[in-house]
């Protein structure tokens, strides 16, 4: 496995791995004070992103592609910005303006990147 994609792997099984604790501990720990539903949408970005990301580092294990390497990482920052600022926001009670929209656009323009990345030709 070359060093791009062992590190966009890593990322993967890391987000995954905070995934499921932060799942979990807010299931068992934290009053939610009616904020499930978006304590869920956090965790469930979260989650479904760090699967995919270890798709594009399989992807990245066989193929060298610096669009799809920059789209890895795009997607990492904006899962953690998006997703952190929200488990923020539900457990102090904190919102930092203009955070969780800015992760997100991270995100769509890292799958962005990642769907030109596919239709190039070489």
């Amino acid at each position: 496995m070359n060093g791009a994609a062992r590190a966009v792997a890593l990322a993967a099984a890391l987000l995954a791995l905070s995934a499921v604790i932060l799942a979990a501990m807010g299931s068992h720990f934290f009053d939610m004070k009616g904020m499930q539903g978006i304590w869920s949408t956090a965790s469930n970005i979260h989650l479904f992103n760090a699967a995919a990301l270890t798709g594009l580092a399989a992807l990245l294990a066989n193929m060298q592609s610096r669009p799809l390497q920059w789209a890895a990482w795009l997607i990492v920052v904006g899962t953690v910005i998006f997703s952190g600022s929200i488990y923020f926001h539900v457990i102090t009670g904190y919102t930092i303006p203009r955070v969780t929209p800015s992760g997100g656009l991270l995100m769509m323009a890292g799958w962005l990147l990642a769907a030109l990345a596919f239709l190039r030709k070489s």
